[in-house]
């Protein structure tokens, strides 16, 4: 994480809505009190929906900390911290199961990518579970034309500019599946949801069990 990508989030923070829906029955065989940790949890809206669904025993992560101020302020009751980098300040295994909703969308190096599951693999415990939501490729002609701007400017196809400064990427499944290597997968599913700008765009869901 970039002192860049921080004002950015923190620029965005007030303004923004997180839309990747959490499907509880994903979860449903995950004991009420197993510890769960939701990386990037941004201003705590998934953490909130857990918690409303009974599991109460889960931590929310995030390095923008004006998004963690945000969610303190609506949901004192939520445990919301602001993070400066890898590693977490946990033991190996702390987690029965993790969520990673629009997370990998937001860091579009592929080291950047692969020391964040390799931490979050630290940080299940074998036989937990982690829950990714992320966008896929897209087919339309703004996204495509976005993926050769990208392509250009930073090297890798599916990297792309928000006319706000933001960069993103969105990913193949192959690619997803280089980085969840380590987890073994139980569901998938391809969903209608919306981009930060409120733009329609097909998402992938994915839960997988760690080895």
């Amino acid at each position: 994480m970039t002192a860049g990508a921080q004002d950015y989030w923190d620029a965005q923070a007030a303004s923004l809505t997180f839309t990747h829906p959490l499907n509880r029955d994903w979860l449903a065989g995950l004991p009420k009190a197993a510890r769960i940790l939701d990386y990037g949890c941004g201003y705590g809206r998934t953490l909130a929906e857990l918690a409303a669904a009974g599991w109460a025993n889960a931590v929310g992560v995030d390095f923008s900390a004006a998004m963690i101020a945000r969610g303190r302020a609506a949901q004192p009751a939520l445990d919301l911290r602001h993070v400066r980098g890898l590693p977490l300040a946990e033991p190996d295994g702390a987690f029965g199961a993790v969520i990673l909703f629009a997370v990998l969308n937001t860091i579009p190096g592929d080291g950047d990518q692969r020391a964040l599951m390799a931490e979050l693999r630290r940080l299940t415990r074998p036989g937990g579970l982690i829950y990714v939501s992320d966008y896929l490729l897209q087919t339309d002609a703004r996204n495509l034309a976005r993926y050769e701007a990208g392509a250009a400017r930073h090297g890798v196809y599916g990297v792309w500019d928000r006319d706000d400064g933001g960069v993103f990427r969105h990913h193949t499944p192959a690619a997803l599946d280089a980085l969840m290597d380590g987890f073994e997968l139980i569901a998938e599913a391809e969903i209608a949801t919306a981009t930060l700008s409120g733009a329609p765009v097909t998402a992938i869901q994915r839960l997988a069990r760690r080895d």
